[in-house]
């Protein structure tokens, strides 16, 4: 309503009977061709309590014509995709109920807002997507449909993908859902997991800007990632699961089945007696563990490594987190050379552990320990995990970690998820399991 203009009687009786008007928030990327014809037909619904506009890093004139509108605007520096734009506007919003229209509308009537709005007025449910008379998109038709209805039945909408709907601030701020293109199916399943309704409206006839091959690949293949994983297919919020090894990848310790195996297990015991006595201290033991093993051929310690016992369907859990996306890593203090022929070389991402040295394929007796300090332990776990973190550009929140000892604990504290698997005494994680395929359902 322009300055100065007189509200009809009638429109402002509406709104006083209404208990609560909707914000209506437009995600907006390089659309100044219709972006000012959406922000003018939703100024003229009664019901509308604000409209936001969030430009998406726009090299246009979005913005502007947002401010010309008298629109109230959110703005990202840079293009962060349209999950993060809805989001933004979720977060500068009023209202508690949220009306999201799609800034490349060409036939946009006002009276969707009150379609969409009123479901969640009348708290028929929390959540309303619509559906529209046009044929489904592209991307809807070759890519959603097909996938949910194999993976997700439950999620049977006209339009999963369709980005006008309505739906409860506090619901939307709950969901965990993607910052992409993934983002109104993401949104849809988030919701169905929580056990919420989803109500949909007819809107009528639609029309989108029509989109160039490139852009609809680059949603596809969005679309896809977040319905896979969904079902489970595919990393979500966290990249990187670290390993400790002994006790976790394989069973007990690797050092001691190899020492038992070239006939020294009381040598061990002596170091490891010293070691308990306070005699000497966990580097100067592993340094004592590598000295005994001086002129062992590389070719025997491989082949004596080979026949440790991993931990029951290890490799069946690594593989099909690695088919999920994870990048998986190992901080131990098990020596390098051990862990490669349990496990094939290059099979993880990074190894963090000591290495022996060999000259003319013997062992020389002498260990590089990794350089991280510890009073206490070999090294620092803590200090480990911190520099892999680094060299692999993973955030702490995105990784978990899984050990047994209260060495671990310097690891775990390090990550968003730690998880104890049969620890030898009490340590503090987040979460403990008795089996390494239950980090499956975790991850998921």
């Amino acid at each position: 309503m322009a300055d100065g203009q007189i509200e009809n009687p009638l429109v402002s009786l509406r709104k006083l009977l209404v208990p609560e008007r909707p914000s209506v928030i437009i995600p907006c990327y390089n659309e100044e061709k219709t972006l000012a014809y959406v922000v003018n037909e939703a100024k003229k619904s009664w019901l509308t309590k604000e409209i936001i506009v969030v430009d998406d890093g726009s090299a246009d004139r979005s913005a502007e014509i947002a401010r010309e509108c008298g629109a109230k605007l959110v703005q990202h520096k840079k293009n962060l995709g349209k999950g993060a734009a809805i989001m933004s506007g979720a977060l500068a919003a009023k209202s508690s109920i949220l009306v999201f229209i799609d800034a490349d509308l060409e036939n946009f009537s006002h009276e969707i807002i009150a379609k969409l709005a009123q479901p969640l007025i009348e708290n028929e449910a929390r959540f309303c997507k619509s559906t529209f008379e046009r044929e489904a998109g592209r991307v809807t038709e070759l890519v959603a449909k097909p996938l949910l209805q194999f993976l997700s039945p439950e999620a049977s909408l006209s339009q999963p993908l369709s980005g006008q709907f309505a739906i409860r601030k506090e619901l939307l701020l709950s969901l965990d859902v993607s910052h992409d293109w993934g983002i109104d199916i993401s949104i849809v399943l988030s919701a169905l997991k929580k056990g919420e309704r989803i109500v949909e409206v007819n809107i009528g006839e639609l029309k989108h800007k029509r989109r160039e091959m490139p852009y609809l690949v680059g949603t596809a293949r969005e679309v896809t990632r977040t319905i896979l994983q969904n079902a489970g297919f595919l990393a979500k919020k966290h990249k990187l699961i670290i390993f400790d090894f002994d006790g976790t990848l394989v069973r007990g310790s690797s050092i001691i089945q190899i020492f038992k195996s070239l006939g020294m297990g009381k040598r061990l015991s002596e170091l490891r007696e010293n070691f308990y006595k306070g005699a000497i201290n966990e580097k100067e033991l592993t340094r004592g563990i590598a000295r005994s093993l001086r002129g062992l051929g590389t070719g025997e310690l491989e082949r004596l490594s080979s026949q440790v016992n991993a931990a029951p369907y290890a490799y069946e859990t690594l593989e099909y987190l690695k088919r999920m996306g994870y990048r998986l890593a190992v901080v131990s203090f098990a020596f390098r050379r051990v862990i490669d022929s349990v496990f094939p070389k290059g099979y993880f991402d990074l190894v963090i552990c000591p290495a022996l040295h060999v000259k003319n394929d013997k062992l020389t007796g002498k260990v590089s320990i990794p350089n991280f300090k510890s009073d206490k332990h070999t090294f620092s776990k803590g200090k480990a995990t911190r520099q892999l973190l680094r060299a692999l550009r993973v955030k702490p929140h995105e990784a978990i970690a899984i050990g047994n000892a209260k060495s671990d604990e310097e690891m775990f504290r390090e990550v968003g998820i730690s998880i104890a698997i049969n620890p030898e005494t009490r340590i503090d994680s987040s979460l403990k399991v008795k089996t390494l395929p239950e980090l499956l359902i975790i991850a998921n």
